[in-house]
């Protein structure tokens, strides 16, 4: 997969955490002009009619304010996108969800923990309780994806060295991630900090692996 592919999906894939996070989580407006001005950046990396219709719609959100309508257009802009990655990888759903998506969509959730982690420290009003369910999701991919490369339903081909630097890898995203949960327990406002610190770590790792995997397959 080329550089620029990963980058398209991990971005669309943050979609549905932006969406979670406007709904359960609550931070003001600037979080999503933030979000969506960084998911935006799919234009540059695959300049399509779809992929402008699909920004268009998730730019249109900052201007209404109904926020019932929010899920429809949110889900409307990620499946036009995703139109665009199954017409560029033209795969088999389930080989498609489970070498590609899966691994990258795990990118994506741990970058998602860390832009909200970061936006606490700005509006520390906003809900933890949503912030713990992204870091738990993490936890929860990593955990899937690591017994899939074991019994070898994702790469394969790659040498056991290498398959065993990545398992490690993912193990270790998933342990910051639920480092990070536990961390959003404390009522102090530095166990949002250190979240926000393991996310940082998380991001990397998991982008080791998912970058490894997918490199190596």
């Amino acid at each position: 997969m080329e550089l620029n592919i990963f980058v398209y999906v991990l971005l669309v894939f943050c979609i549905p955490y932006l969406l979670y996070s406007n709904l359960r989580i609550k931070p003001r407006k600037g979080f999503s002009i933030l979000f969506i001005s960084i998911i935006s950046l799919v234009i540059l990396l695959n300049f399509t009619v779809f992929t402008v219709i699909g920004i268009l719609l998730l730019g249109s959100t900052l201007l209404i304010k109904e926020k019932n309508y929010h899920p429809y257009i949110f889900s409307a802009s990620f499946i036009t996108l995703n139109y665009e990655i199954f017409d560029i990888l033209d795969l088999r759903i389930i080989d498609l969800t489970i070498n590609y998506l899966l691994p990258i969509s795990l990118v994506s959730c741990v970058l998602s923990s860390m832009m909200i982690g970061h936006w606490f420290l700005v509006d520390p009003t906003i809900s933890k309780e949503g912030m713990k369910k992204i870091a738990l999701t993490g936890t929860v991919q990593s955990l899937i994806i690591v017994p899939l490369i074991y019994l070898e339903f994702i790469g394969q081909d790659i040498d056991t060295i290498f398959k065993n630097v990545i398992l490690i890898l993912f193990i270790s995203t998933s342990v910051l991630s639920f480092a990070s949960f536990k961390s959003l327990g404390e009522k102090s406002y530095t166990g949002v900090m250190a979240s926000t610190g393991l996310s940082y770590l998380s991001l990397i790792v998991s982008l080791g692996g998912s970058g490894g995997l997918l490199l190596l397959s």
